[in-house]
């Protein structure tokens, strides 16, 4: 009976611990786009650039906040590929 209290709890913390780790990421991720908005912001470009940049942040955004119903290894994944498009928004800033 004790071994299956430690189990249990050892699971609820790990996946506590998975599930802070996961909300951290996704807060700075929220924060790396609201710079790259505010850069697109101050530099001088095309309407047409600005409007992709903003069209590009908003769906990361979508994919980041509608995420209920998805399992953790997929929410990693959609996680990974954003810190990517996330890295070439700001190559391309």
């Amino acid at each position: 009976m004790k071994r299956d209290f430690y189990i249990l709890m050892t699971g609820f913390f790990s996946g506590l611990i998975f599930s802070l780790y996961l909300y951290r990421k996704r807060k700075k991720i929220l924060e790396k786009l609201n710079e790259i908005e505010n850069r697109v912001r101050n530099i001088q470009v095309k309407n047409f650039i600005r409007s992709i940049v903003y069209e590009t942040t908003s769906n990361i955004r979508k994919l980041l906040t509608n995420t209920k119903g998805v399992p953790l290894k997929e929410k990693e994944y959609i996680l990974k590929k954003v810190e990517e498009k996330i890295r070439r928004l700001e190559e391309i800033v």
